[in-house]
């Protein structure tokens, strides 16, 4: 059995696409706007930067300003939980005074993101 010749039609089948994209990307949204920030600090050696300070800021057009700041567990984890924020910026600052900074552009507001591993020393 064929479909009807109006389900083939192109702008049933564009505007259907663009719906289908839409749902889709919604339940993205839905599933992933806890606001988790997580990553890892590593030392100059690759091991992993216990007790570093990892900042968590927003970025605006005009400044940065921080918004929270924890301290990187045995293994260098540190996470950060519901930032609300559309852009973020992470800045860690080891014991001897070394610091990285990344900023992150983020899809929509409040997303969870794990950051790639941040290695101070480079």
């Amino acid at each position: 059995m064929l479909a009807s010749p109006w389900i083939r039609n192109r702008f049933t089948l564009t505007f259907g696409s663009i719906a289908l994209a839409v749902i889709v990307w919604n339940i993205y949204v839905a599933n992933n706007n806890g606001g988790e920030v997580r990553g890892q600090v590593l030392g100059p050696s690759g091991t992993p930067a216990s007790g570093t300070l990892v900042v968590l800021a927003r970025k605006t057009v005009t400044s940065v300003e921080q918004i929270a700041e924890t301290r990187t567990d045995g293994q260098g984890r540190y996470r950060f939980d519901r930032h609300g924020q559309y852009a973020i910026v992470i800045t860690t600052t080891a014991a001897d005074g070394t610091s990285q900074r990344r900023s992150v552009p983020l899809w929509f507001r409040n997303q969870d993101v794990e950051i790639a591993p941040i290695t101070l020393g480079k």
